[in-house]
């Protein structure tokens, strides 16, 4: 559900207030951009300290116990506020945003509520309140701690099947809707065989043209109707599925954008594109024909109940034959198991060895490495071939036995069949005729779920690869801010240490620096004596192994990662510009910036005349990693972005290095002007005369270089 950025904030603001806890909005604004949604203020509601759900009420008939709630309004035809105040040209139409009211008393056929953004008390009557109630309501209750959930601390549980089980459970209306539905068509399905029967031994054998008249109307009827009810429970099953996707494919994004950076460092991008692929294979594996068979499969027993009314000896052969089946089965489980773990893994190398070298294909190019290229991924593809044919002679072997073993099923069935039709009259051929079509109502789900064991196997493949993901703690994250500071920030290393692994030299030892707030420092030294390693340290990305970082005397550590990267202002030396025009490129920094503030940015950072003489001006769209633009001018887009945070601490890491003197020197003017306003942490193998910082400190040379 579509909600504004405002009524977000006030909705979560009105709440806070009402149970008494700590709240930022700066903070939530930043960690909830537009377009905003009710998913969103769940999130941050959790972040908070508050339960919340949504859930189906009859408008102004709500229970006294979820109140006081967030009630979803329509939008008013007259207001259709849009979520995203500027969507891109050619993009979908906007999506009015729902409006919110915070429903605090019902009672006497009176509701008393307060509109979103207003202080005032409003009193509407119930046939009012009804009239304009979408009758969703967010019912909330005082949970843990503000931070005490799942994106706080790590997880109480691993990320596995239960998740789905779980998400399920939000949809329970449409899950009671299908298992109905699903119990209507098979007993409607009771219906054929018993048709069959009574046409064969009844209608044939005296002749009744009548009978047989009303019984093929009363057949096409059931037809028609399992028909309709076979489309609506796919249709639900289908918005069910559709529902669970969207949810994970959510859950895991988000996740993953908040997992530490060493998290990346240790894993190539390709395998960790191989393991996002696994929601792909979930997804097949949940889709809608999956998901009947699984309902289908509860009603074996119906059938089996009739089929061992009908003939036991028959019933027993039928089982038999399944027993046999399901054997089969769990024996091929353990070797598809191992067989596709090992495609998966050379699959996953492949991915990454690719994603690597197009990464670096100017050094491929510029070293020749194409012929050498070839040859590994010849030799990784033929690899990976070679487990997937393994696997799939491993299938073939597997489904043509089952196969087999249902063919033998059907020629035991009919001959035993016919024996007991020859032998008696308590056995008749219509009966035979019913039987068997009892019997395909058993076997056939079986079978299907046999051909379905290929694709289980993956998909808890697909799962496991995936809690590598979501069992990984992500960053601390806060919504309350501990103290509401502006300004300049000071900045101290006291008796840092650090070290990559334990296996690897120290890259700092006892390094102390207390850079005072407003103070300009330039910090040089040789390559691997730890200057980028101070910049990490100082965002958060690694902890020190000994000693503290501290801001406004704060150790670093006991601050959220959102909470201390809002202070920070960063200018690598590599400047990453994503694909999109020049203004969403500034704008990443501070989602709700207005245009005027991202120009007075540009315009500190002397790039607004470069920008405002591009084909489109702000709006012309940038190439991958921002090609088109000089490395001056990309870095002066850095500089712009980090100023729109107003961030406390500027840190400027080797962000001239790889630029020419001149250019370097007329940056470093640039930031000089900031200095007093900012602290400016310089970071350089060269200090440039126009930065004049107040102080250079020199890191000694690393051992051994």
């Amino acid at each position: 559900m579509a909600l504004t950025q405002d009524d977000l904030l006030w909705a979560a603001g009105s709440l806070c207030n009402l149970h008494r806890l700590p709240f930022s909005a700066a903070l939530l604004q930043r960690e909830c951009p537009p377009p905003c949604s009710a998913t969103q203020l769940i999130a941050a509601l959790a972040d908070l300290g508050l339960r919340a759900r949504v859930v189906e009420v009859a408008r102004s008939r709500v229970p006294a116990e979820l109140l006081p709630a967030i009630a979803f309004l329509h939008p008013s035809a007259d207001a259709m506020r849009a979520v995203d105040p500027a969507p891109p040209e050619g993009a979908s139409p906007r999506v009015p945003a729902a409006r919110l009211a915070l429903v605090v008393r019902i009672e006497s056929a009176r509701v008393l509520l307060f509109h979103a953004g207003s202080n005032e008390p409003t009193v509407m009557s119930a046939a009012d309140f009804d009239a304009v109630a979408s009758g969703r309501l967010l019912a909330v209750e005082a949970d843990a701690a503000p931070g005490d959930d799942d994106d706080a601390l790590p997880r109480r549980r691993g990320f596995g099947f239960r998740w789905f089980a779980d998400e399920l459970l939000r949809h329970r209306r449409a899950v009671r809707d299908v298992l109905a539905a699903s119990l209507a068509v098979q007993l409607i399905a009771l219906a054929t065989p018993l048709c069959s029967q009574i046409i064969i031994d009844k209608v044939i054998a005296h002749q009744v043209e009548s009978t047989l008249a009303v019984i093929a109307v009363a057949l096409a009827s059931l037809i028609v109707f399992s028909s309709l009810l076979g489309w609506i429970r796919q249709f639900l099953v289908a918005h069910v599925g559709n529902a669970v996707d969207a949810a994970l494919g959510s859950a895991v994004f988000r996740h993953l954008i908040r997992l530490p950076l060493p998290f990346f460092e240790r894993r190539p991008t390709g395998v960790l594109a191989a393991r996002l692929q696994g929601i792909e294979t979930i997804r097949e594996f949940l889709s809608g024909a999956t998901v009947t068979l699984l309902l289908d499969v509860p009603f074996i027993g119906l059938f089996l109940g009739f089929m061992l009314v009908y003939s036991v000896p028959l019933s027993a052969v039928t089982l038999a034959l399944m027993v046999l089946i399901v054997v089969l089965s769990a024996l091929a489980a353990p070797l598809f198991q191992v067989r596709l773990d090992e495609q998966f893994l050379r699959g996953a190398r492949n991915q990454a060895f690719v994603t690597e070298h197009v990464a670096g294909i100017e050094t491929v190019k510029s070293l020749q490495m194409e012929s050498a290229l070839e040859r590994r991924y010849d030799a990784q593809l033929r690899t990976y071939l070679d487990a997937s044919f393994a696997t799939r002679c491993l299938a073939n072997t597997y489904h043509t036995l089952a196969g087999a073993l249902e063919q033998l099923q059907g020629a035991a069935v009919l001959c035993l069949g016919a024996m007991l039709v020859m032998r008696g009259p308590d056995f008749t051929i219509g009966m035979l005729v019913a039987f068997q079509m009892f019997a395909a109502r058993v076997t056939q789900p079986m079978l299907r779920l046999v051909g379905l064991w290929q694709q289980f196997q993956m998909a808890t493949i697909a799962v496991r690869r995936l809690a590598d993901i979501m069992d990984v703690p992500p960053e601390p994250r806060t919504l309350v801010a501990a103290v509401e500071v502006t300004g300049p920030a000071r900045v101290e290393f006291r008796g840092v240490g650090f070290r990559y692994a334990a296996a690897r030299p120290r890259v700092l030892q006892g390094f102390d620096l207390d850079v005072a707030a407003g103070e300009c420092v330039a910090i040089i030294g040789a390559s691997g004596a730890g200057k980028s390693t101070l910049a990490k340290l100082l965002q958060g990305f690694v902890h020190p192994t000994e000693g503290e970082v501290r801001l406004d005397g704060r150790d670093t550590r006991s601050l959220a990662a959102n909470e201390l990267r809002t202070a920070l202002g960063v200018v690598p030396q590599e400047t990453v510009l994503f694909s999109g025009n020049v203004h969403d490129n500034l704008v990443v920094a501070h989602p709700h910036a207005s245009h005027e503030g991202v120009v007075q940015a540009c315009r500190l950072a002397e790039i607004h005349a470069v920008l405002q003489a591009l084909p489109d001006g702000y709006r012309t769209l940038l190439g991958e990693r921002g090609t088109g633009l000089s490395g001056g001018q990309r870095q002066r887009i850095a500089i712009a972005r980090a100023l729109l945070k107003r961030p406390r601490v500027l840190i400027f890491d080797e962000a001239t290095s790889s630029l020419d003197p001149a250019v370097a020197e007329q940056i470093a003017a640039t930031i000089a002007r900031f200095r007093r306003q900012v602290t400016i942490l310089f970071i350089t193998h060269r200090v440039p005369a126009a930065l004049a910082p107040d102080r250079v400190i020199e890191l000694p040379r690393p051992a051994g270089a």
